[in-house]
């Protein structure tokens, strides 16, 4: 490592017995794993896969940063792994994500790692300035929403920065966020909840050091021919993130009143973040899934807003509230509900969905009973479902794809197989499905929105099927010979982006396609290489993704005895038509097409097909022999 692109070390902090320990990142093989949710799996299969609830103290909070965080781009980025108790009907050991400043700041302070566990006697929050650790007194800050919170953490540590739980997260919703700054959160996957398990409520850093470059002209040489393509540009990419994803008239009032400025990471050029501020409500940025209430009640502008504000600042999940009113309007217009329920579990019925409630009343009854663990949905949208009943399921059933998490791109047989063989819905960091280069054709409207020419030979350049056909559109046409080759190759580079640290938004292959000269898999491997002077080849660094994907699948067979029968979707997916926003009509995936899909992809993988497990001579020849030894010895090998 010689001490460029790693800091160095990993810190690790028992809330228990209040140990502070610190061991060299080179423990987990980084220049194998990587870092970001590479080293996070490595570092949680060398703990042990411990087989603990979510909620258990000893369920590990780990939170990794890569090599190329702290450096200038869109690097600013960590990552959050640990037993997720968002994952339904099992706690799965998942990952979820945030940007910010905070991530910058834990490699400045010489940390590439944090491993959280146990539980505090009492609340509190944790310290970090360089090597000066500290577990500090939280009772003040406990039942405190999350921007006071921060507020009040900056009053005593004006130079850092932080991260933190919500009342949410304190009292064990499932769908609690941890999150940094007004809307940089860790959304998917409930990590907040662990967060209050530990009596955790935040987390603060300040860091003074520096990131080494191991070649800092090669580097540099790379970020300039990236701007001299003029693809990392303020005023490009990301512009559909800077107004509010919801319909008229919400989406033009919240920009021409509301709208201030641009924001996003701390020492990224994208700015791919709308900062809004609506008085009486609050400030705060946003993008996506953040205005989750102007989907369905676009006419109320205020609540639109409040909508996003009070998730933030209570510290839950809002893309699972967009499921969660998807779920309810389905359900209501079906009549597999009625207001009556809504009475039942203290819900007042908002005027979208035949009520008399404001939107306003609504929000304030529904969020503020999730965050306080007054009513059902505090543990998420599935297992509310469960109260109600065979028929209620079945709707929940449409709306989510699997494991607890909201239906989210499902547009293409790549991405459903994808879904199908994760843990939780890996949108946030595989749009590579959808990108010209593997879902639709680079003509397409979502492809002339991100600067796709038509024609350019994405797919073919990278050795994967393209085009139109690829996407469930038109089911008659839609095309599974082959699909294979697109899922592997998007969820090795899924395991690279989040491992080095890449954010998804901006790092997309049609944005580095300037072949032969450039991609974006030659921009991974020249990057790692300059920042760390550890030579990393394409072959390699394709490499890298299959190792950490096989060691993520590992994980999940060592302990959740994963089989090729939990690598699926819900049924409906297979049964009925959908819609899906950005492409319109889809679906549904041909149940037996779909099968022999998951045949060739076991294949191609080198698994056994029958159990959907990794083999020997696929772990030994990734240079995990150890893996294997364990899982034999467990008698989990095929």
């Amino acid at each position: 490592m010689a001490g460029y692109g790693w800091a160095g070390k990993i810190l690790r902090v028992d809330l228990t017995n209040g140990r502070i320990t610190d061991v060299p990142t080179a423990d987990y093989r980084p220049e194998e794993f990587i870092g970001g949710v590479g080293l996070n799996t490595k570092i949680f299969w060398d703990l042990g896969c411990p087989r603990v609830g979510a909620f258990d103290p000893g369920n590990p909070l780990i939170i990794s940063v890569g090599p190329l965080t702290g450096l200038s781009g869109p690097f600013g980025r960590a990552e959050v792994c640990g037993i997720a108790p968002q994952c339904y009907p099992e706690e799965l050991f998942s990952y979820s994500g945030f940007g910010g400043k905070w991530p910058l700041e834990l490699k400045w302070a010489g940390y590439d790692g944090l491993v959280i566990t146990g539980r505090a006697d009492e609340p509190v929050y944790l310290s970090i300035y360089d090597e000066r650790v500290e577990i500090r007194d939280a009772s003040d800050l406990w039942g405190v929403d999350t921007f006071e919170t921060q507020r009040a953490l900056f009053d005593v540590h004006p130079e850092a920065t932080a991260i933190c739980t919500g009342p949410a997260g304190e009292n064990l919703s499932r769908i609690a966020i941890i999150l940094n700054e007004t809307g940089s959160a860790a959304g998917q996957g409930g990590f907040g909840g662990v967060m209050g398990s530990k009596n955790l409520k935040a987390i603060i850093v300040r860091g003074t050091g520096m990131v080494k470059i191991a070649k800092p002209n090669e580097f540099l040489k790379l970020i300039e021919g990236r701007k001299a393509a003029g693809e990392w540009e303020v005023v490009r990419m990301q512009e559909w993130g800077r107004s509010p994803l919801c319909e008229d008239p919400a989406r033009t009032e919240m920009v021409e009143k509301y709208r201030k400025k641009f924001a996003g990471c701390f020492g990224c050029p994208f700015q791919c973040n709308g900062f809004f501020d609506m008085p009486g409500v609050g400030q705060g940025y946003a993008m996506c899934a953040d205005w989750f209430y102007g989907f369905f009640d676009p006419e109320d502008t205020k609540s639109t807003w409040e909508g996003n504000i009070l998730t933030q600042k209570l510290g839950i999940n809002n893309f699972d509230m967009f499921g969660l009113l998807s779920f309810l309007d389905s359900s209501i217009k079906s009549g597999a509900l009625t207001h009556e329920d809504f009475n039942k579990i203290g819900l007042p019925v908002p005027k979208w969905l035949g009520g008399t409630a404001t939107g306003h009343e609504f929000l304030k009854s529904l969020l503020y009973g999730i965050a306080e663990r007054k009513n059902i949905f505090s543990d998420g949208t599935a297992r509310a479902a469960e109260h109600f009943g065979k028929e209620v399921i079945d709707i929940y059933k449409t709306v989510y794809t699997a494991r607890g998490y909201r239906a989210h791109h499902l547009e293409t047989v790549g991405g459903v197989l994808h879904w199908a063989t994760d843990t939780r819905d890996p949108f946030n960091s595989c749009h590579d499905h959808w990108w010209g280069a593997f879902g639709i054709k680079a003509g397409a409207p979502i492809g002339e929105r991100f600067g796709i020419k038509d024609g350019e030979p994405i797919g073919e350049h990278f050795g994967v099927p393209a085009g139109e056909l690829t996407t469930l559109a038109d089911p008659s046409k839609t095309v599974y010979e082959g699909i294979e080759r697109a899922t592997i190759w998007v969820q090795h580079n899924q395991c690279i982006k989040d491992s080095l640290i890449m954010c998804e938004n901006v790092c997309q292959p049609g944005m580095f396609f300037h072949p032969p000269e450039m991609d974006i898999k030659i921009f991974e491997s020249k990057a790692f290489s300059a920042v760390t002077g550890v030579d990393m080849n394409l072959k390699e660094i394709e490499k890298a993704g299959e190792r950490i994907w096989n060691l993520r699948r590992a994980v999940m067979v060592k302990r959740e005895k994963r089989t090729r029968e939990e690598d699926d979707v819900y049924d409906p997916w297979f049964n009925t038509r959908w819609y899906e926003p950005e492409m319109g009509p889809a679906g549904p995936v041909d149940r037996g097409k779909f099968e022999a899909l998951k045949d060739r992809y076991y294949k191609m993988r080198g698994w056994d097909v029958k159990t959907g497990r990794p083999t020997r001579e696929k772990l030994e020849e990734l240079g995990i022999k150890e893996v294997a030894d364990e899982l034999e010895k467990l008698g989990l090998l095929p």
